[in-house]
């Protein structure tokens, strides 16, 4: 069973927890969160009705803001192309090598201490998409990539079979790699005014419709516009929705309200003693979460791989063989000898107009930049109308004097025009 199944809607929210959102969170039947910013116990009371939780985890980039990962990279973890690393600027992050072994370690580590010892149920593995996005045209690189990101999926489900995975876009690589290892890929710019005219789009539902009646994988959309008539394509098309106006960091309370718990309550158990009434007891189970196997087959790579934000260009993945994951113990990093940009294929998927690239990719980063930036903008405010209060004050008064100076000027000069034309 597919640990998604069941769930008919969901929200992503990437800022601090508050008693009213937590309490809001159990509305829902899953959210997706920041697990740097939750407690053991906070996690539980979102659980305590049933809702499921993944944790968010950038796979192929790494942000600056991230220091205690950064801190712990080797050389052969980022991705370089002509001896240099990939940044991106937008979102001050970099690229990284999925295929090096120590690279999908140290994920693993990350997944063990925010993910599975706070209770979260699973993982959303953002940033996949990086993948087709910047190795579409280097075939070989591409491979190996992918090969990586299955190899860390497999080790992910030997340690810890039970979570649930779902990686951010990476449509190909979902299709030619990853549907065995994960239950779900999110799809975001989810907009009804793009998706219906656009044969890319299209023809991406009948694919990931596909993959899911053969996989088993389930497709969460998210959409910016037109709300309600992108979560009717989004629900006719078989898919989960979301609709986020806004940033991340902003809970949108009350959209959602449960009815009664998703959690079934057994039977009460009947005891009669013979000189009391019978007495019944009733005990609430713990919620369990069931995901879906890791399978064993031969025909897929055996690699690992991790998610990515939103990506807007995917191509025709690449045919591949038989992929062999890198062995070698060395973390160098992997280059690319003759680097080209990535032409945008004529079926990639059209960008919304108002983002080239989805702001919603990169979402934790820009989300966390932006609210820091802002809560820095309120500080420096604030101090500087409180050093310079006398100074503004002074200012004040000097206008005001010089604005009577200049009426008295005025009155003057009238009067001097006036006599010089009698």
């Amino acid at each position: 069973m597919n640990p998604l199944d069941g769930v008919k809607n969901y929200q992503v929210y990437y800022g601090h927890p508050t008693a009213a959102i937590l309490k809001d969170m159990q509305n829902y039947d899953l959210v997706i969160i920041e697990p740097l910013h939750y407690t053991k116990a906070q996690v539980e009371q979102i659980k305590a009705r049933g809702t499921k939780v993944l944790g968010y985890i950038s796979v192929m980039e790494v942000a600056t803001w991230n220091t205690g990962l950064m801190s712990k990279l080797q050389s052969g973890d980022f991705f370089t192309r002509n001896g240099q690393r990939v940044h991106y600027s937008e979102w001050d992050s970099y690229l990284t090598n999925i295929a090096s072994p120590h690279f999908q370690g140290l994920l693993l580590t990350e997944i063990q201490n925010q993910v599975v010892a706070k209770g979260i149920d699973g993982v959303f593995m953002d940033t996949v998409g990086d993948i087709d996005n910047e190795h579409l045209n280097n075939p070989t690189v591409l491979k190996q990539q992918r090969d990586g990101l299955v190899n860390f999926l497999k080790q992910a489900r030997a340690r810890y079979g039970d979570l649930a995975m779902v990686q951010n876009w990476g449509f190909d690589t979902l299709e030619t790699s990853t549907a065995p290892y994960v239950d779900g890929i999110m799809w975001e710019s989810f907009n009804a005014d793009t998706i219906k005219s656009d044969a890319w789009s299209q023809n991406m539902i009948k694919k990931l419709q596909a993959v899911d009646a053969k996989h088993s994988v389930k497709t969460l959309t998210i959409s910016t516009r037109l709300s309600a008539d992108s979560h009717k394509l989004a629900k006719d098309s078989g898919f989960i929705h979301f609709h986020e106006a806004d940033a991340y960091v902003n809970w949108n309370a009350g959209l959602v309200t449960r009815t009664q718990d998703t959690a079934p309550t057994p039977a009460p158990v009947a005891v009669a003693p013979s000189t009391k009434p019978a007495e019944t007891t009733t005990t609430k189970p713990a919620t369990t979460t069931t995901t879906k196997p890791a399978t064993t087959t031969t025909t897929k790579p055996a690699e690992t791989t991790t998610t990515k934000p939103a990506e807007t260009t995917t191509t025709k993945p690449a045919e591949t063989t038989t992929t062999k994951p890198a062995t070698t113990t060395t973390t160098k990093p992997v280059t690319e000898t003759t680097p080209k940009p990535v032409a945008k294929p004529v079926s990639a998927p059209k960008t919304d107009a108002a983002t080239e690239k989805p702001t919603e990719s990169k979402q934790k980063a820009k989300a966390n930049w932006k609210q820091d930036k802002k809560e820095k903008k309120e500080k420096k405010a604030k101090k500087h109308a409180k050093k310079h209060a006398k100074k503004h004050d002074a200012s004040a008064q000097h206008k005001s004097f010089k604005g009577k100076m200049c009426g008295k000027v005025k009155h003057q000069t009238a009067g001097f025009l006036k006599f010089f034309k009698f």
